[in-house]
């Protein structure tokens, strides 16, 4: 805080006086005055003249117009000791908070520079309780502190200068993996003094470090962009002649445009034929001509007709070593097409490469399906030219770019990795320069310009989770209208649309947990409204209570297993637990701002509907319990009949005789005891939850002991010739937070009707897997169930039916009443799991359901 400036004169009388006053608010520049210096503080009559006088030059109609002076000057101390007006803490509230939220992206985007310019130094702690009650004060520390890094910076910048110069004057550049040792110095010194000039300190030093090698990692800065083909407007068929000179060329072009090594005469020989004569022969020579020059192996390309064109895959496309979180597959699907046909995309969800075998590809750019990147000719043909100094470009350095000239054809989702999540978030990366760099490459292959400080501010803002940073950048970046720039004016833009942020907010809930996992999307929004301007809080399980059962549409706390559901919004990566199990902590300040947006209503009315599903969940699993026992009642009432009426006939039998011997005691006994039992069962049947106990009682329940339990049951009751296998592919403990009537009446239901199919010789498979992470290679582990069967299977076009993406009858009457699995998928549903049906198993050829459950896991610890 700013030192105030001391003055002998008034005492401390005038201060008590005016501090009582009920008109102070008339003089906001004296309220401010106040606030900023302490009883102990004597303040001469001059400053308090000048204050006055301030008040008497800017009169202020009303208390409110005083507090919005004040708040707008970030006097927030001093705006609370304005008198009349009932919206005052609430307006100051507000204004805090979005004060915090600049100083925070401020102070971050400070500390990730530090980072970058490898340096040691942090700002100091503390600073935003200084904002809390004047926000210059924690600024101007900020400012000292500042100019103390860019002092740092420019004295490592001088030293890694010094470096550099002794490296250029080293001897033994002639060792470098080139035969031409001074191009290859120069590009390495460009990219050294690039991440110089840009302030990527860490990059510099890697690359000097690493030596004169082409593989050294970096951000974009340490790859130079490829020379642009010059001559568009020239035919390919006469571009083409020039380079088996068959035709005069122009000037520079045989001695900067040749290729000088074998693999870029080979790709331009290949490219050559492919124009000539579209053919599957052709399309696999030209692909492996292309992988070998971007350091692919060479292998035999398998080429498939796809309409009036052909599909092949390339498989030295991504560079995983320079860009480890590249979403691209290691095989990337490239059509290849005469030139007046587009290709035919089947699988649409997918990335791949369309060749354009012609110098302007404008028109197939705008018929591009999303996801399909337009490789047109001129990429080609750069890639075979050798740089601006006549030496073959390094082969990481043409996977970039052509990463680059396909990039803003492909999707956020195509080239965004699935980065894992850290295991600890409780505090910064281990390596943010990392998370910077990762971050940078994906705009830059994006095809999006953009600074330092816009990835700083981004990586804050979602705190660089990685469902939130993909969830940010689908937003800012559509893969329909992508713009050509990030800017700070399009994030401020971007986190002041309601409209957006909701989109944001469901994006992130949505990928974070597994489908149907309402009760974590619940406990994760409670937390949200709890945190909102104090992310910083620590939070009972009783306080999240508290605000779902007020958000509750009933009497009572919500069905739901509260610290389970926090476990799972934990191990998303969300919130940390306190040591000791003393609270929950929100991970990153900005993240939270973010999720819960400029109107705090939306979560509200979230919350709400995750409330009411998991009310209407609870009411159709319970109508599927009852009616299942109900079927299970008329087993029991036949059981019953039968036991009662043979205990009938034995003692009528004993009655008959004269004597009462000892076998006939024995048959006695054993009457009475098929009566009691009898009764037990007529019990059960009017009392169905008598014989299941309590069917919403959860409590953790081991997968593996259940499934084991399930299928040797199976075995007794099915026919001597059927084959019932229990395969556990993990050897870990697979745990679920679940109701042991429910989950049990589910897989029963799923292994009957598996049973009735296969006849009375098949097989019947039930795996159980553990996936470590959840969708998008997030979020907490899940158990995966997987129950196959030998039986006739399932029609294809019964699948969209049956999983409920299409609505209405079956396209034929199934054998059974067909509830069964209508019942199983309310009971999977109610434990925030998902039931699908898949196509015919690989193996056994018949159904294949599939079970997914949130595994509750202990949540990380601070």
């Amino acid at each position: 805080m700013t030192e105030p400036q001391e003055h002998v004169g008034t005492p401390s009388l005038v201060r008590d006086l005016v501090t009582r006053w009920a008109g102070r608010w008339r003089y906001p520049e004296l309220l401010a005055l106040l606030s900023r210096t302490d009883h102990e503080t004597r303040l001469g009559p001059d400053v308090l003249a000048d204050a006055i006088a301030d008040g008497l030059a800017r009169p202020v109609d009303v208390p409110e117009h005083a507090a919005r002076m004040l708040i707008e000057q970030g006097e927030f101390a001093a705006a609370r000791q304005v008198p009349g007006w009932t919206e005052t803490e609430a307006a100051v509230g507000a204004a805090v908070a979005e004060a915090k939220a600049r100083f925070g992206r401020r102070l971050d985007r400070l500390t990730r520079r530090a980072v970058r310019a490898g340096l040691t130094d942090r700002p100091p702690k503390g600073l935003e309780s200084l904002v809390e009650i004047r926000s210059v004060d924690g600024n101007s520390v900020l400012d000292r502190w500042e100019v103390g890094l860019e002092t740092a910076e420019k004295n490592r910048v001088a030293n890694l200068e010094e470096r550099l110069t002794a490296a250029m004057e080293e001897d033994g550049w002639a060792e470098a993996r080139s035969d031409t040792p001074g191009p290859a110095r120069d590009d390495w010194e460009k990219s050294v003094r690039n991440c110089l000039v840009e302030g990527e300190l860490v990059a510099a030093e890697r690359l000097l470090d690493a030596g004169l090698s082409p593989d050294a990692v970096g951000g974009p800065l340490t790859v130079p962009a490829q020379r642009t083909w010059p001559w568009a407007d020239v035919p390919l068929r006469d571009a083409l002649a020039w380079y088996d000179r068959s035709v005069s060329t122009r000037p520079e072009f045989t001695s900067q445009w040749q290729p000088d090594d074998e693999s870029g005469r080979a790709l331009i020989k290949a490219l050559a034929e492919l124009y000539r004569n579209v053919s599957a022969e052709n399309v696999r020579n030209f692909a492996n001509a292309l992988d070998i020059r971007l350091g692919a192996d060479a292998a035999r390309h398998q080429v498939e007709e796809c309409g009036r064109g052909f599909v092949t895959w390339l498989s030295g496309v991504a560079d995983y070593q320079r860009i480890p979180q590249l979403a691209l597959p290691r095989k990337l699907r490239l059509y290849v097409c005469p030139e007046d046909w587009e290709p035919e995309v089947p699988e649409k969800d997918r990335p791949a490469a369309w060749l354009v075998l012609s110098m302007q590809a404008v028109t197939q750019r705008n018929l591009s399906p999303p996801g399909v990147a337009v490789l047109d000719v001129r990429t080609v043909l750069q890639l075979a030219t050798p740089d601006r100094n006549g030496v073959a470009t390094p082969r990481s350095h043409r996977t970039v770019n052509l990463l680059r000239a396909m990039g803003r054809g492909l999707r956020v989702v195509d080239v965004v990795g699935r980065q894992p999540l850290p295991d600890d978030r409780s505090g910064p990366a281990a390596h943010p320069h990392e998370e910077h760099e990762d971050l940078a490459w994906w705009l830059d292959l994006l095809g999006v310009r953009y600074t330092d400080a816009v990835v700083d501010m981004l990586l804050y803002d979602t705190d660089g989770h990685p469902v939130a940073l993909r969830a940010a950048l689908a937003g800012l970046l559509p893969d329909t209208g992508r713009p050509f720039e990030l800017t700070s004016d399009v994030l401020e833009e971007w986190r002041a649309d309601p409209d957006a942020q909701a989109a944001f907010h469901d994006e992130v809930v949505d990928r974070s947990f597994l489908g149907s996992d309402r009760e974590a999307a619940a406990a994760l929004r409670a937390v949200l409204l709890l945190i909102r301007g104090e992310p910083e809080l620590t939070l009972s399980a009783g306080d999240i209570a508290s605000v779902l059962g007020s958000s509750a549409p009933g009497a009572g706390s919500p069905p739901m297993e509260l610290k389970a559901a926090l476990s799972r919004v934990a191990t998303a990566g969300f919130l940390s637990q306190e040591p000791g199990g003393r609270g929950y902590r929100w991970n990153g300040p900005g993240l939270a701002s973010l999720l819960i947006g400029p109107d705090p209503r939306r979560v509200e009315s979230r919350l709400d509907q995750d409330l009411r599903e998991l009310y209407d969940r609870r009411d159709r699993s319970e109508e599927s319990a009852v009616l299942g026992l109900l079927e299970v009642r008329e087993s029991y009432t036949h059981t019953s009949v039968n036991r009662t009426t043979g205990a009938t006939d034995a003692i009528r039998r004993m009655l008959e005789r004269e004597d009462l011997s000892e076998q006939a005691r024995v048959e006695a006994q054993g009457a009475l005891r098929a009566l009691e039992e009898g009764q037990q069962a007529e019990a059960r049947a009017r009392d169905p939850k008598w014989l299941y106990g309590d069917l919403h009682t959860k409590e953790p329940l081991d997968l593996h002991a259940e499934l084991q339990s399930h299928c040797l049951g199976l075995l007794t009751e099915a026919p001597a010739n059927v084959v019932v296998d229990f395969v556990p592919a993990t050897d870990q403990e697979v745990v679920v937070w679940a109701s042991h009537q429910l989950l049990k009446m589910a897989v029963a239901n799923l292994l009957d009707n598996a049973l009735r199919e296969i006849g009375p010789e098949g097989r019947i498979r039930v795996v159980l897997s553990l996936l470590p992470r959840g969708r998008e290679g997030v979020g907490g582990p899940v158990a995966r169930v997987d129950i196959e069967d030998s039986g006739p299977g399932v029609p294809e076009n019964w699948l969209p039916f049956l999983n409920g993406t299409v609505s209405g009858p079956l396209p034929a009457t199934p054998k059974g009443s067909g509830r069964g699995v209508a019942f199983a998928r309310n009971f999977i549903v109610a434990h925030n799991g998902t039931l699908v049906f898949l196509a015919r198993s690989r193996d056994l050829r018949g159904a294949h359901v599939r079970i997914e459950l949130p595994v509750t896991e202990t949540p990380p610890q601070r």
